[in-house]
């Protein structure tokens, strides 16, 4: 199994930082290694989220996936991010 990247936006509703970062992430280049997904409380649940270690919203994770198949979390940002915060968090992978 080839190693690739996941990136995950935890997210709620009613969150304007949410929507902000969701909109970048939209218009956002995202390398072809990685894999986005969408994670919100109101779907996945605050066990979900305790287990990520996600305490508020929202918070982008990059994590990476190994030959292994393990996963393993490689960074994180923290707040709304803007289309230059997202590709920052990628830029060396």
């Amino acid at each position: 199994m080839k190693a690739y990247y996941i990136l995950s936006l935890f997210s709620k509703e009613n969150c304007s930082p949410c929507v902000m970062t969701s909109l970048a992430l939209q218009q956002a280049a995202l390398p072809a290694n990685v894999v986005f997904e969408k994670r919100k409380l109101e779907i996945d649940g605050e066990d979900v989220f305790r287990a990520c270690g996600v305490q508020s919203t929202p918070i982008l994770v990059l994590y990476r996936s190994t030959e292994e198949g393990q996963i393993i979390e490689v960074r994180r940002h923290v707040g709304g991010a803007n289309v230059e915060t997202i590709e920052s968090l990628l830029s060396d992978i």
